[in-house]
């Protein structure tokens, strides 16, 4: 079996590379794609390294449609590469194995399913409350029954402030929203092309999925720019779009077994919790096998620290490989 790697990345180089290194020395055959959204300098460092097969550029925007877009672009290079792989496994730079690729890699060989990853058909109110991701009705229909034109890209604490009046004044209207969350974004309602033959589906955007639904995800973009255009503009594409090309397909099988430790609970703006030390009992005990979100600019011990629990006596030599490989 063969596993592409997609990792879509923003930060210092050295922690990619250290998530490269060990994807790349716990699986049997693979391919690691880094789509990256920082500058050509840490693109070209990237590029320079073994672990690493091709880097690409990112357009990044977080909640927006260009981390789609960096994915559907690593897809096309894999499709068009002379080697094959089987699955696709989608990381950021802020996952970190907490079992053994290979154990991974027998789950696949044996499940017998298409794809692995958290969905949910949004507008039913039991399913989209349930499980590690929990949206409300008013939130799924603020995302994708609007489509919104961006003010700017970012945005403070004191902006926020600001905005609150107006934005829980727009909210008590049916045709505008505005979106101050993590980006200043302005909405108006909009027909959508949902229907009872096309739900919508949401879920976490770090799926894991065969080349059968690569393939079916690159040729519903090619044959469907209308619906593509449409996401284009709603809010948190990510979390909706491969989600709903995929569950809509009769011929797809997927799973709703989630592969990867996250924790929503507690935390502001969408942001999954910081892993720290006092969480590895919990998460390695999880029974995935990746997790969200490291820090590992600021901690990279306990990648350290994860290496030895799966590893036992072998974790110094198999971190003490990463000099050697990466340059």
């Amino acid at each position: 079996m063969t596993l592409a790697f997609v990792l879509l990345t923003h930060g210092r180089p050295d922690a990619i590379l250290r998530v490269a290194e060990v994807l790349v020395r716990g699986s049997r055959d693979r391919l690691v794609v880094v789509c990256h959204d920082g500058p050509s300098e840490e693109r070209q460092r990237l590029a320079a390294s073994r672990l690493i097969d091709k880097v690409l550029p990112s357009p990044g925007g977080r909640g927006r449609f260009g981390l789609v877009d960096a994915a559907l672009s690593a897809m096309r290079w894999l499709e068009a590469q002379p080697k094959a792989y089987d699955w696709l496994v989608q990381l950021s730079g802020q996952d970190y194995p907490i079992r053994p690729i290979r154990e991974l890699e027998d789950e696949l060989a044996r499940g017998g399913v298409d794809g692995y990853f958290h969905h949910f058909d949004a507008f039913n109110p039991t399913e989209a409350a349930e499980g590690p991701m929990s949206w409300s009705q008013a939130e799924v229909e603020n995302r994708y029954h609007f489509r919104y034109a961006l003010l700017k890209p970012e945005t403070t604490a004191l902006l926020r402030a600001v905005l609150k009046a107006p934005r829980l004044l727009l909210e008590r209207t049916l045709g505008y929203r505005l979106h101050t969350g993590y980006a200043l974004m302005v909405g108006a309602r909009s027909s959508t092309p949902f229907s009872p033959s096309f739900r919508l589906f949401g879920g976490s955007f770090w799926v894991t999925i065969n080349r059968k639904s690569v393939r079916a995800l690159l040729h519903f973009v090619d044959e469907r720019p209308d619906v593509v255009a449409y996401f284009r503009d709603v809010l948190n594409p990510d979390e909706a779009f491969f989600h709903t090309v995929l569950a809509n397909r009769a011929d797809i099988l997927l799973s709703r077994r989630e592969l990867r430790y996250y924790d929503f609970s507690m935390t502001r703006l969408g942001r999954p919790a910081l892993i720290s030390h006092s969480d590895l009992d919990r998460v390695l005990a999880s029974g995935c096998y990746f997790a969200r979100k490291f820090d590992l600019e600021r901690d990279p011990h306990i990648a350290n620290e994860i290496d030895k629990r799966l590893y036992g006596g072998d974790a110094r030599r198999f971190a003490a490989t990463s000099s050697a490989t990466s340059g």
